[in-house]
């Protein structure tokens, strides 16, 4: 069905919403006051035509733009995007009951310096490679001629990574690649199903050479428990936090963005002044603990062994910080007790999206009397807040940090003080 509309308001997944006979359409690429014909099916909706376009609608960045399923708000213009994101963090929060939350300006990461990126690749019939994202919606590749939010490391390495694909993949057959910008240079992962034959071993350390990376592994999916295979080194990779290298493993979580790494470190060292013992949940290979120990002894938990190790082994390397100390633990299945917590001064919480109540519940529980949170979705992190107010925690300002452009993925970080 198709009908002539005006866009009422950006949704919370960024796409533009329209009563149509008292019912929700969700139009992508759309911005409040497009003035568009949509065809729709149930609540989904897509523009056919634009009568008259928003005065909050600018052009696109990028010539993948609207097919590509990366990005869904180059089409917004700035002061609306802003107030769209900090917008999130506000619903979210006032949904809890709370609206009186101080939240900062938007940070925003600058063009160019996503330094993560997992691409898809697929060798068509007549032996050319597609390699990209999927689109909105599908499993379409786009051929990715070119990436505005990527760093340029990476968008220089797409040419010659698909000329090695090329030579490597069979007709019709699909593998994903995934990219991470180290400090000193590219660490690659390939992931396919069956074991690497000698040739391709060959073959992939000369990519290594060509192109200058640091590391080359592969990853095979037909295992029912996969893991990293190095297959290359020339360096080892790493990334500074606080200062510091630390080396990194293979499918290690790092900040998007290094500025936005920065700008989430920079609170949480304000947020630790004065502190002697800290606890890191959630630490992942040390984002914040290696930065914290700067000025405090640190006691990092995490779930995942090889980022875990890595942030103990940099850890034994760096002088002059404090006591490091790690422990292996499914912080799910078994959140730190209030007896565990109350040996420090300060947490330090950073989980998945879907946050962590139960550990949120033995902090409450506990004797601890400052907690910094990072939270990279704004409904648990509002549930979290509502939870911490009703215990006597203080929430301070909120930072919410854009390291995803043009998406609606947010980070945020605040200080809770009880």
């Amino acid at each position: 069905m198709s009908l002539k509309v005006t866009i009422d308001e950006l949704g919370g997944r960024g796409d533009g919403i329209v009563q149509i006979s008292g019912k929700r359409i969700y139009v992508p690429f759309t911005v409040s006051g497009d003035i568009v014909d949509v065809k729709y099916e149930g609540s989904k909706g897509r523009v056919r035509h634009i009568h008259q376009a928003s005065t909050h609608r600018i052009d696109p960045i990028c010539q993948h733009y609207t097919k590509c399923g990366g990005c869904q708000l180059q089409h917004v213009e700035d002061n609306y995007y802003r107030n769209w994101k900090t917008g999130l963090i506000e619903t979210a929060l006032v949904n809890q009951g709370i609206d009186d939350a101080d939240i900062l300006s938007l940070y925003i990461s600058p063009i160019g310096s996503r330094r993560r990126a997992g691409f898809h690749a697929i060798s068509r019939g007549d032996g050319e490679i597609i390699l990209g994202y999927a689109e909105k919606g599908s499993h379409n590749l786009i051929d990715l001629k070119m990436c505005p939010i990527l760093v340029p490391e990476i968008v220089k390495f797409i040419i010659p990574l698909k000329s090695f694909l090329k030579k490597i993949l069979k007709k019709k057959q699909k593998m994903a690649i995934q990219v991470t910008r180290g400090d000193n240079g590219l660490d690659v992962v390939f992931k396919g199903k069956g074991e690497v034959t000698l040739n391709l071993r060959m073959d992939l350390a000369t990519l290594a050479e060509k192109n200058n990376l640091s590391r080359i592994s592969w990853f095979d999916t037909s295992l029912k428990k996969p893991y990293y295979e190095t297959l290359a080194e020339r360096r080892k990779p790493y990334v500074k936090f606080g200062g510091h290298k630390v080396f990194f493993p293979e499918g290690s979580f790092l900040q998007a963005t290094s500025q936005g790494q920065v700008a989430l470190i920079s609170t949480m060292l304000r947020g630790i002044k004065g502190c002697n013992r800290v606890v890191d949940l959630f630490s992942g290979c040390g984002t914040f603990s290696i930065a914290a120990a700067n000025y405090a002894n640190v006691h990092a938990v995490e779930n995942n062994e090889d980022m875990l190790t890595s942030l103990k082994n940099s850890a034994n390397l760096i002088q002059g910080i404090k006591q490091v100390t790690t422990e292996l633990r499914d912080l799910f299945l078994r959140p730190l007790l209030p007896h565990e917590l109350n040996e420090y001064e300060v947490a330090i919480i950073d989980p998945p999206r879907a946050g962590a109540r139960h550990q949120m519940v033995e902090i409450i529980n506990s004797d601890i009397k400052k907690l910094i949170m990072v939270s990279c979705n704004p409904v648990s992190f509002a549930r979290d807040a509502q939870a911490l107010i009703g215990a006597e925690f203080k929430m301070g300002a909120i930072l919410p940090v854009d390291q995803f452009l043009f998406s609606p993925h947010l980070e945020i970080i605040t200080v809770f003080d009880r």
